[in-house]
């Protein structure tokens, strides 16, 4: 605790004036001024950490508290272990108050009309929390030396086609990059480090311990040579943004001989830094966390934004019982065949929205598992399972072949009006077996994915049903009306699976801490 010279009270750090205040008898002082910061000097300094009981987060709480608020899970279970010496270079304090991120977070999510109404309410333990990040800020050096860069140009003249290539020989005196960032936590999820940056390095100053008062710490957990790759990697490609710049050719392609110019790039340093970020956790099903997080030095925020089912459900059946409200009146011209065709093509677009999300899924995992890490690791694709999915895959494309092929015959006979739906349920029967053959390829051994496959066969069968169906033509209206209603009841269950995709998207399970970097592993 930072205790008045004046009351003995506490104090902390406030943001508006940049300065120590008490709570007591509102005494100010400048951070520097406080005595206890002679250790500061050496950016070492010792203090209680608090371990979560729930998700095993370590931080450093404000005060004196015997229990605190876990930023990452959301649980009142953070209890003073043991003290901690706790070394950090450069602080960036925090800029935007509490009250400036509420506000702009309300601005933000006001206007959703499918957020979960508890969402949006602020209060409670789910109010915004201050947590000092820590973050690796790294140093690299460039040797100079003399590079050989190849630019190539194509162009048309006359009848001809031509390639030419330009070779460009820079010499670079060296020099080096710095701020390059990655955060050290093992809880704070590297999406959203990259979400809320940058910040402003100019304004980072030396670390004294009065910036953390009122404020939660978190406790670098992460190896500098966690990023050695990746900040190597992001060198180099400064280098060769340095290089380009210099050639005669800079607006063309230019070609890089990678390992010669990694061998310019040299390491220099790395330092600990705490930069500012407001927290706010919403705990959600099935044991998954929503985050909202804010840059505390600009203000940038970035949230996870579930979807309640039951507002959208209620939406779509309003606007699909207006849909059909309108094609009844619309009788007059619209055929009942046109209006299954329609409703064919509707039902194949929702089943490629639920295939591209169901890609953005196992991109993002496909990301997130490629991280070193000691805990388990997911099972290996069998080879069983491979030779079913393209066995699948296989016979959907054939069977989906075939219905087209054997209609093709009467598709002829048919007169114009006839044709439109059936060519309808033709190009919806297409997209939708290309979008269940890319589905398949999405099915991972764990079983990821798997209950989607009933989506994908209710789809294709009842488009290729809805195919038959304006093929043969049946003389009642009835068939088509309840082809339609049919088809738009699967696009609903489309579009729920959809939001169910969305809601693991934008949400993450609650942390448990395995040994990798600054990445939350998603289940």
């Amino acid at each position: 605790m930072i205790n008045c010279p004046n009351c003995g009270a506490g104090m902390y750090f406030d943001i508006k004036s940049q300065l120590l205040r008490c709570g007591s008898c509102d005494a100010k002082m400048p951070v520097a001024d406080y005595k206890k910061d002679i250790e500061a000097e050496e950016h070492t300094y010792e203090n209680t950490v608090c371990i979560c009981k729930s998700c095993g987060a370590q931080l450093m709480a404000p005060g004196e508290q015997a229990t605190a608020f876990c930023p990452y899970c959301g649980n009142q279970s953070m209890i003073p272990s043991r003290i901690k010496a706790f070394k950090t270079n450069k602080i960036i304090p925090f800029k935007k108050t509490r009250e400036d991120i509420e506000k702009s977070f309300e601005n933000y999510t006001k206007h959703k009309l499918f957020l979960p109404k508890d969402y949006k309410e602020n209060s409670g333990t789910d109010s915004f929390r201050g947590v000092y990040i820590p973050h690796y800020n790294y140093k690299v050096n460039f040797e100079p030396g003399t590079f050989e860069t190849f630019a190539h140009h194509d162009f048309n003249e006359g009848n001809k086609s031509h390639h030419v290539t330009y070779m460009n020989e820079v010499t670079t005196p060296g020099g080096y990059a710095q701020d390059i960032v990655r955060d050290a936590s093992e809880a704070f999820d590297d999406s959203f480090a990259a979400a809320i940056a940058p910040y402003s390095h100019s304004e980072a100053v030396t670390f004294r311990e009065g910036y953390i008062g009122d404020f939660y710490a978190d406790i670098p957990s992460v190896g500098e040579d966690a990023y050695s790759d990746e900040v190597m990697q992001e060198a180099v490609d400064e280098l060769k943004e340095k290089i380009t710049g210099a050639c005669a050719k800079k607006e063309m392609e230019h070609d890089f001989d990678n390992k010669k110019l990694a061998l310019r790039v040299r390491p220099d340093s790395a330092r600990a830094d705490l930069y500012p970020v407001w927290f706010m956790t919403r705990k959600m099903k099935r044991g998954r966390v929503a985050y909202a997080v804010a840059n505390g030095q600009t203000g940038k925020i970035a949230m996870d934004l579930p979807v309640s089912k039951g507002r959208f459900f209620l939406t779509a059946a309003a606007l699909t019982l207006a849909f059909f409200i309108l094609t009844s009146i619309a009788f007059g011209f619209m055929m009942p065949g046109t209006l299954s065709g329609i409703c064919s093509i509707l039902l194949a677009v929702s089943f490629v929205i639920l295939c591209v999300s169901g890609y953005k899924i196992r991109k993002r995992e496909s990301m997130r598992s490629s991280v070193k890490q000691e805990g388990p690791k997911l099972p290996d694709v069998k080879p069983k399972l491979e030779k079913f999915k393209k066995g699948v895959s296989t016979s959907t494309i054939v069977i989906s072949a075939l219905i087209i092929v054997r209609c093709i015959p009467i598709f002829r006979s048919l007169n114009f009006s006839a044709r439109i739906p059936v060519i309808l349920c033709i190009v919806g029967l297409i997209t939708g077996a290309i979008a269940f053959v890319a589905l398949i390829s999405l099915t991972g051994s764990d079983g990821s994915f798997g209950k989607l496959i009933v989506n994908g066969v209710l789809s294709i069968v009842f488009l290729a049903a809805c195919l038959i169906l304006n093929i043969r033509k049946p003389f009642q209206d009835y068939y088509y009306i309840g082809a339609a209603f049919i088809s738009q009841a699967l696009v609903i269950i489309n579009c729920l699976s959809v939001i169910g995709l969305f809601d693991r998207l934008c949400t993450h399970p609650a942390p448990d801490f395995f040994s990798r970097k600054g990445a939350a592993q998603d289940d």
